[in-house]
């Protein structure tokens, strides 16, 4: 160290990282939820881990993957982004596909989308090879090994110069013939149809593209050349593209029960059980239609071969998903709550892994630093960080720096939150819950922050609540709180 104990060092072995999924001697503590997963996992039960954000629940599952990869094909999926029952459905089916057979990790982007289209079905047959069914023909499409790598190489050319496409009468790979500037389909035997671009004539009138009508409001279309669709002043949007979207997005029932079945069906072929990870389980919230949700309840009660571990933030999700009368799953799944650390366990992880990165912390300034971020792993594991770099057998100094670092390298998103906040009111609950802590409903606390009554106060806890930024009154972010703190004295 230098001149202040502010100052930091560059170190390239720290051995302390945060944002990222963390496993094997990384991991911290967390034993006793792992052993909840497994055991309900090994009953044939399913099971939901849930907690506020950043509590590690990926890693959990990532360690719990790796723990128990020999005895599970474990199947993880986040679920972020996913806004319809067709994106679903593909990214099931691809997952699950990739988890089960190994030489298919390096097929190419056109078999991917080949084996995720909603308009084909999927099924795996008696001897094990992986069989495609359009759903307009009979004939099915076999991917031996041989094939697939043939499928590879040929389309492995079309990656570099031609866009993918696939066969609309087959649901085959077409391939692109330079000679002809056409697309040939090997299973028909024919060249597929071209494409119509829209024509246009050079001259006084540029250019001309045929009259469309908005579906929507029934105003003409203008043809944005950069993206080839049309768009709708009035209505702001490309609504033959959200048609287009709509149509082929929405599979049947039938697709979505075949989908949702074939973890069991590899399962079964394959004699090991599997492990369906969803993470971020409560995207599904958005969806318009609950239809989905029944299905995968029906289909997933029938399944004696996959065991399914559900995960999702905040307490809503959990009574959303898991608790109403009303709910989906309500009664079905095992709950796993994650909260923060353990003191033993937070402490003893610092220690260790000061130790692993050669130096050393003892464990007075192992406890400050668990106090001081509320036991919250990312936010300790982010101020371990900075406090490795400031020195490698700190003390009660350097830990102040160090929160101090993390502080400032959140500025910018506390700012973005603060500045979201408009409500005056808001603002003086979050400055006095902030500087005192759990005091929020006292008479004195609601006078000395103009908090007006009780009820105001109560109302601006659900809201901030509801937002994720406090539970109960309480700020869930212990580093914000210091950045408050700064607020409120400056």
């Amino acid at each position: 160290m230098t001149n202040s104990v502010y100052s930091r060092k560059v170190e390239f072995d720290n051995p302390f990282s945060y944002g990222t999924l963390v496993t094997g001697a990384e991991f911290a503590g967390r034993e006793r939820e792992i052993a909840e997963l497994y055991i309900a996992m090994r009953s044939g039960k399913c099971a939901v881990l849930h907690s506020e954000k950043k509590m590690g629940k990926s890693s959990i599952l990532a360690e719990l993957a790796e723990r128990y990869g020999h005895e599970f094909v474990f199947v993880k999926m986040s679920l972020r982004g996913i806004s319809d029952e067709g994106k679903f459905i593909e990214l099931l089916t691809r997952e699950v596909l990739k988890a089960s057979f190994e030489e298919m990790e390096e097929l190419v982007p056109a078999i991917w989308e080949l084996l995720s289209s909603a308009r084909l079905r999927l099924a795996v047959l008696e001897d094990g090879t992986l069989g495609i069914v359009s759903k307009s023909e009979t004939q099915a499409i076999v991917l031996s090994p041989r094939s697939q790598s043939i499928v590879a190489s040929q389309q492995s050319e079309d990656i570099n110069s031609k866009e993918i496409r696939i066969c609309s009468k087959c649901g085959g790979p077409l391939k692109w013939i330079e000679k002809y500037h056409r697309y040939y389909c090997y299973v028909c035997k024919k060249y597929a149809p071209q494409r119509r671009v829209p024509k246009y004539k050079v001259g006084p009138s540029s250019f001309t593209f045929p009259r469309r009508l908005c579906p929507e409001c029934g105003n003409d279309l203008t043809y944005i050349e950069k993206f080839g669709e049309y768009y709708c002043d009035q209505c702001s949007k490309y609504p033959l593209m959200e048609q287009k979207t709509r149509r082929h997005a929405k599979p049947d029932q039938e697709e979505i029960d075949e989908a949702l079945d074939l973890p069991e069906k590899i399962a079964m072929q394959k004699k090991k059980r599997f492990a369906i990870i969803l993470d971020d389980f409560q995207e599904l919230l958005s969806f318009e239609s609950k239809g989905l949700l029944d299905s995968m309840r029906a289909r997933f009660e029938l399944h004696t071969n996959v065991a399914y571990v559900f995960s999702g933030t905040g307490g809503s999700f959990l009574e959303a998903f898991f608790v109403r009368k009303d709910s989906p799953f309500r009664r079905f799944a095992h709950p796993v709550a994650l909260g923060p650390l353990a003191e033993p366990e937070a402490e003893d992880y610092l220690v260790r892994r000061f130790r692993t990165g050669g130096g050393k912390l003892a464990p007075v300034w192992a406890r400050r630093v668990v106090e001081l971020t509320g036991g919250h792993p990312y936010y300790f594991q982010m101020v371990a960080h900075e406090l490795f770099h400031i020195s490698k057998t700190p003390d009660g100094r350097h830990i102040d720096a160090a929160a101090r670092f993390a502080v400032m390298r959140n500025s910018s998103a506390y700012s973005a939150v603060w500045d979201s906040i408009r409500s005056p009111l808001h603002r003086r609950f979050l400055l006095g819950a902030a500087m005192e802590p759990n005091v929020s409903h006292s008479s004195s606390f609601i006078r000395r922050y103009g908090l007006r009554s009780r009820s105001h106060v109560q109302r601006i806890e659900k809201q901030l609540d509801k937002r994720g930024i406090t539970r109960e009154g309480e700020i869930l972010d212990p580093l914000f709180v210091f950045w408050l703190r700064d607020i409120a004295s400056a």
